[in-house]
């Protein structure tokens, strides 16, 4: 297994890839999950990673590729060496934008002007020292209010998205005992997105995870906030742009080649630290 859990509550997992196991030159397709969490990859001249994000690409070379998604990214990896190691890094919800500070949706690869994110990325630094790194960073905001009632706010979202309100911003706010504005700025500060888009993605997150675990039905859909199976059905076309059967079947034969890489990527069976 190359996936490690972390116990730090900044760090949700990280995916060693198996590059030997996939062959050299050969483009490796697929459409990521919607994904309120953040991925730092280190490329470290492994293989050319390129990111279809609402028509634009964005096509990476560096040695660390960061980016956030609120929509479900087109990817293509074309690895070119094995001999070094690929290596996905996944930050709980309140991660990546605050390390650099980039609009939802950006893709860069190279760390933008004005981040505090001070890594070696030398060839020979090891994945692991750059994860304690990252880490340390981000145990900065531990002491911070802030950010400690914005994990809270977060938890309780994750457990009851379904069945909140349709202002679910006045809501949560009284929820816990703080100002509309406040909650705003909390979440623009530390997400980089609104509450209700917050809610939004984590409905398509766990549906695209019953998706990948053979779960999908009339219950799972009503289960995770949506109204019924047409209501999914229409938003899944609009975030993806294909029909719900045509990616269930490049799920399933991409599940077949590299079972592990994409549990990571729909984040099945892995618990977030959040």
């Amino acid at each position: 297994m190359n996936i490690i859990c972390h116990e730090s509550p900044f760090i949700d997992s990280v995916y060693y890839v198996p590059v030997e196991a996939y062959p050299e030159k050969q483009d490796f397709h697929f459409i990521g999950a919607p994904s309120i969490h953040e991925h730092i990859i280190l490329n470290n001249d492994c293989a050319i990673i390129t990111f279809d994000v609402g028509g634009k690409v964005y096509e990476c070379h560096g040695h660390i590729v960061c980016g956030k998604f609120t929509h479900a990214p087109k990817i293509k990896i074309t690895f070119k060496n094995k001999g070094e190691k690929l290596t996905v890094i996944r930050l709980t919800s309140c991660g990546l934008y605050q390390l650099t500070d980039m609009p939802v949706a950006s893709i860069v690869d190279r760390i933008v002007s004005g981040s505090f994110l001070d890594i070696d990325l030398s060839p020979d630094t090891l994945a692991e020292t750059c994860i304690q790194h990252i880490d340390a960073i981000l145990s900065t905001e531990t002491a911070n209010s802030s950010y400690i009632l914005t994990q809270e706010i977060i938890r309780y979202v994750n457990a009851n998205f379904a069945h909140l309100p349709t202002n679910a911003t006045k809501a949560v706010a009284m929820k816990f005992g703080i100002s509309e504005s406040s909650l705003r700025r909390y979440f623009k500060k530390y997400l980089g997105i609104n509450l209700s888009t917050y809610i939004i993605t984590v409905k398509r997150k766990k549906m695209i995870q019953a998706l990948y675990e053979d779960n999908y039905d009339s219950l799972s859909v009503r289960e995770n906030g949506y109204y019924d199976q047409s209501h999914f059905l229409n938003d899944f076309k609009r975030l993806y742009g294909v029909p719900l059967k045509q990616y269930f079947n490049e799920m399933q034969a991409i599940k077949k080649r590299a079972p592990d890489l994409m549990r990571f990527i729909y984040h099945c069976n892995i618990q977030s630290n959040v």
